[in-house]
């Protein structure tokens, strides 16, 4: 009696335990599941390839997507280029006339960076929270090669000019209250890219943000590459850049000689 009693004591600890086991399993997929789809996050561009040929005047985009969100949810989209090297100088006057004094060569500066959000970003987030995400050129952790006479002090000086030019340029802007959100589902905002826009694959982020705090992510890409005579041109300079030169040289000693041809006629 005793002895089947035991047994019997073990089997239903044994049962339960494999119940417990089986509960959890169920549980946690079931509210990871749940969980996925509240901060669920899809984006797309209407066009992800840019061409840029001889008569590129700049190009228009739209970006949309849905969001598991609520009312008052925010949406940041961060458009980045690759990383290049840009020089910012500085000029002085020099015996009435100016002259570049200094320089400073950034070594991982995006060639375009953009930011486009459905409210002010201070409003949106807390600055410790953007910096944590990157998000914003103050927060770009630029390298840089300084070149001539170069103080450490002016560093943020030396920031502020190279933003300035590239805001000059269209190619950094922050475009605030510039991304609709309807319902807290949908959400869109047209994106324009100047004429002046580098090659490469630029990155795009998509992110939602619910009272200051992050609750997804969403990447995608847009691919800008020469086309046309102008990719014939490019690949030349750049693959065959002896060959370029000699027919460079070339073609414009056959230009200035046909020049003077025909003004020697006329």
């Amino acid at each position: 009696m005793s002895n089947s009693y035991r047994y019997g004591d073990y089997s239903d600890i044994k049962h339960l335990a494999l119940i417990s086991v089986f509960s959890f399993i169920i549980n946690f997929l079931f509210f990871s599941s749940c969980y996925a789809q509240s901060n669920a996050l899809v984006a797309d561009l209407s066009k992800s390839n840019i061409s840029i040929n001889t008569d590129f005047n700049g190009a228009s985009l739209l970006l949309f997507g849905s969001i598991a969100g609520k009312d008052g949810d925010d949406i940041i989209v961060v458009i980045s280029a690759p990383p290049t090297e840009i020089i910012t100088r500085k000029k002085s006057k020099m015996s009435g006339i100016w002259v570049n004094a200094s320089s400073i060569k950034w070594k991982n500066a995006p060639a375009f960076y953009q930011i486009f959000s459905t409210d002010t970003l201070s409003k949106i987030a807390t600055r410790d929270v953007l910096q944590s995400l990157a998000i914003g050129t103050q927060f770009l952790n630029l390298k840089f090669e300084k070149s001539g006479e170069f103080d450490t002090n002016n560093y943020n000086e030396w920031v502020e000019a190279l933003n300035r030019n590239m805001k000059s340029a269209s190619l950094w802007k922050t475009n605030e209250n510039a991304v609709q959100v309807i319902r807290g589902a949908l959400f869109r905002t047209e994106v324009d890219l100047p004429a002046n826009i580098t090659i490469g694959d630029y990155e795009v982020r998509i992110i939602h943000f619910r009272n200051g705090r992050l609750i997804a992510e969403d990447k995608t890409a847009i691919a800008v590459k020469k086309a046309g005579f102008s990719a014939i041109i490019y690949q030349l300079a750049h693959e065959y850049s002896i060959f370029y030169g000699i027919f460079a040289i070339a073609f414009a000693v056959f230009a200035g000689w046909l020049a003077a041809a025909i003004f020697r006629k006329t």
